[in-house]
């Protein structure tokens, strides 16, 4: 598995691997369909009542400013928990071993290298990332990474309904196009509704189904076998290499993310938003190894499972039912925590070109619902009938990476924006991350390392030309 099929959250399930869970018997199955649409109708209302909170803008994109460390890091964990990230490190460690916990660990890397920049990202009372980029460097370059960053998460949304389809249609029994209405449906009432506030509550519900559900696997299956054999982190299936392309193209998104920016927005004060990254990355560190056991465990008693889906062939084959619906509960939570939140990202950008006024509370809030409903639609329509769109439009995921991470933690590190070789640098970059994307493999991975070092490299020369202009203009 090389770094580009890493760094998409596009989730593909084997559909032998999900074994719907109600046909054992007419009561287990209206049993399970019982709790499914109890938790789907325990969201709604978790936004329902989210909506009397919005009184501003403040309120529906940022939750007022004034969550505390329990929201914002739950709500970070639930997001960073998506089901590619738990599925991904669990069929990696599967093929690659102990290194499947590189995964998480480079996001707590990520997490950490921000708490460094969380001072002067909380200096801009801005709602997102674009707004940050166009304070640096034009309103041009908040436009363009609106679009592009919309475009992405729009096909991410897309990713996140279908596996939400299958893992529905597994638990329930409703065919797989109505469950990924359904599911869509959902998301958008109460990500439409409670905006931020809804996003955040939701979370912390979903992150509960997410650590009851890893964490009761893990310890069922490490009561068995206490100790397992496996490759090390580094070794000729996962070199240092490997790691440096990891590092930089999936540690930078979380340096500079979007979805984490919103969150760390929402915090009271800086000492909150600081202590949510350090919670967030000491969670992710044991859980690293968590997921890569299973992973490993995959890897010595399910090998027929390889293929992907490891999770699922373990959960089908050694535990009864009850565990096994738990999991797919599981993933089904961490499908939706992350979905609500790209959701609620692209709807906000998107409504930036109709209003790009969010101090005008009532037509930013109704420009942003309206755009939910239509990214809504959009992700609804690839899910179903245009699969193939999906990996066009995670493209842009490559070109977003490669493009404004290192232009935003330039600044957010001290150093002065330089608007022209800020620009050059996002766009040298994110054409090389793209290549980069396109040619996949060995040579792929290196366009992408080769994608951050020319947008270094830009904006070092763009620093060392404007203190030449500096000393120039001092009298001798």
């Amino acid at each position: 598995m090389d770094k580009s099929k890493h760094s998409s959250p596009a989730i593909v399930f084997a559909p032998a691997a999900l074994l719907p869970l109600c046909g054992c018997s007419a009561k287990g199955a209206s049993s399970t369909a019982l709790l499914f649409f109890v938790y789907l109708a325990a969201v709604i209302l978790i936004g329902v009542l989210c909506t009397r909170k919005i009184r501003s803008a403040d309120d529906f994109y940022v939750a007022g400013r004034r969550a505390g460390t329990l929201n914002v890091a739950g709500s970070l964990l639930a997001t960073v928990l998506g089901s590619s990230a738990i599925l991904g490190s669990v069929d990696f460690a599967c093929a690659k071993g102990w290194a499947g916990a590189w995964f998480m660990l480079c996001g707590a890397l990520g997490l950490v290298g921000l708490f460094f920049m969380t001072k002067a990202l909380a200096s801009f009372k801005v709602y997102n990332l674009p707004e940050l980029l166009g304070k640096f460097y034009g309103p041009h370059v908040r436009r363009a990474s609106s679009g592009v960053i919309a475009m992405a998460w729009l096909g991410v949304v897309g990713a996140q309904l279908i596996g939400a389809g299958m893992i529905s249609a597994a638990i329930c029994p409703i065919p797989y196009r109505s469950a990924v209405v359904l599911i869509a449906l959902v998301l958008t009432i109460y990500t439409a509704m409670g905006g931020q506030y809804s996003v955040i509550r939701t979370d912390l519900f979903q992150l509960a189904f997410v650590l009851a559900g890893i964490g009761g696997l893990f310890l069922m299956l490490v009561s068995k076998h206490p100790q397992l054999a496996a490759p090390p982190l580094i070794s000729e299936k996962f070199t240092f290499f490997d790691l440096a392309v990891m590092i930089v193209g999936y540690s930078s998104t979380y340096l500079v993310g979007p979805d984490i920016y919103s969150r760390l927005f929402c915090a009271r004060d800086l000492r909150t938003a600081r202590r949510s990254l350090l919670v967030t990355a000491a969670v992710l560190i044991p859980l690293a190894f968590v997921l890569a056991y299973i992973g490993v465990y995959g890897a010595n008693f399910h090998p027929e499972a390889g293929g992907g889906n490891v999770l699922f062939a373990i959960a089908n084959a050694e535990f009864p039912r009850p565990v096994t619906l738990l999991l797919y509960f599981t993933i089904l939570s961490a499908i939706m925590s992350s979905a609500d939140t790209t959701l609620f990202t692209a709807s906000g950008l998107l409504s930036q070109f109709f209003v790009p006024d969010a101090g005008d509370a009532a037509r930013s809030i109704k420009a942003t619902r309206l755009c939910a409903v239509c990214v809504a639609i959009l992700a609804c329509g690839i899910a179903l009938f245009s699969n193939s769109i999906l990996g066009v439009l995670l493209f842009a995921l490559s070109v977003y990476s490669g493009a404004f991470v290192l232009p935003t933690a330039w600044v957010l590190v001290g150093l002065a924006p330089n608007r022209p070789y800020g620009v050059g640098a996002m766009i040298a970059g994110g054409t090389l991350s793209l290549a980069g994307k396109i040619v996949g493999g060995k040579w792929g991975s290196i366009l992408v390392i080769a994608a951050f070092a020319a947008g270094l490299l830009i904006l070092l020369a763009g620093e060392i030309s404007r203190r030449v202009r500096g000393n120039a203009g001092r009298p001798c």
